[in-house]
């Protein structure tokens, strides 16, 4: 089993100047929790429990800025569906 590494995630956007908002360590914490790939859809209603005005531009737009960070692989299922894990191994 893979083992990503959430500390070195923060530690690059810290180093980037992003600024680590409440909602974006949520979201990369559940994304480094994972085992696999996770659509939009799962994240926002993972989320939406701890943050109901969540939603999936938002998630889109931090998973674009992740993705841009080196933080996420995002992988294309049919041609237009796209997932998303964690990056950073230890």
């Amino acid at each position: 089993m893979v083992k990503h590494d959430l500390n070195q995630a923060l530690q690059r956007m810290r180093a980037r100047n992003i600024t680590l908002t409440p909602q974006r360590q949520a979201l990369l914490t559940y994304l480094y929790a994972q085992e696999s790939y996770v659509a939009v859809k799962d994240i926002c209603e993972a989320m939406v429990g701890e943050y109901p005005h969540l939603n999936a531009m938002t998630v889109n737009s931090t998973l674009h800025v992740f993705k841009l960070l080196g933080l996420v692989n995002e992988l294309t299922v049919g041609g237009t569906s796209l997932r998303y894990e964690a990056a950073i191994c230890s």
